[in-house]
């Protein structure tokens, strides 16, 4: 059984719909992260099952609109093909996975995740400082992660978040088009 198929039979059986901790879709991402090891698509992070289940629903309609952008305009994943999880184009296999929930701030419960994905390089990574940053939302009764950063979190700066990079891949794509450029410079 392929991985896909392993994660589509754990979805399918309600793994993921019960998310019944804060760190619970943070911790189905970090397994489908740790699955890839090396030069992903970010589409395996953002399948429609995943979309539907471990993302709010704003978070997957933006990301939705990004990739419909690569989609229309043909740009074979400009937009969307980068590995905005693990960062890095030749990751060594993820060691020391540390995944931790925070005290909640209103409705928004921060999600730090530490991981190792470079010491194969001979590189150190920081570990007293995490690789990834969420902020989980409950929708519909569940947990879902409405945004995450890789870097620059700053305490939740929206600007420098993964959801808003994809929203402005999406709308500079559009600002492009409506000043009369076609993509083909």
């Amino acid at each position: 059984m392929t991985l896909r198929a392993l994660f589509m039979a754990f979805f399918l059986a309600g793994g993921v719909v019960q998310a019944a901790e804060p760190q619970d879709p943070v911790v189905t991402l970090m397994k489908v992260a740790d699955g890839i090891e090396g030069n992903s698509e970010a589409t395996d992070y953002y399948d429609e099952v995943l979309l539907t289940s471990i993302y709010s629903r704003s978070f997957a309609r933006i990301y939705r609109m990004a990739a419909l952008g690569d989609d229309l305009l043909d740009l074979q994943g400009v937009m969307t093909g980068q590995d905005e999880v693990v960062v890095s184009q030749d990751p060594c296999p993820m060691r020391d996975l540390k995944i931790v929930a925070g005290k909640p701030k209103e409705d928004v419960v921060p999600v730090a995740v530490y991981f190792d994905v470079s010491s194969c390089w001979g590189n150190k990574p920081d570990m007293a400082q995490p690789a990834l940053s969420f902020h989980v939302i409950k929708e519909d009764g569940r947990y879902v992660i409405d945004n995450f950063w890789n870097s620059d979190y700053q305490d939740g700066r929206l600007e420098t978040s993964v959801k808003v990079k994809y929203a402005d891949l999406a709308k500079s794509e559009i600002d492009h088009m409506l000043k009369g450029f076609d993509g083909e410079e």
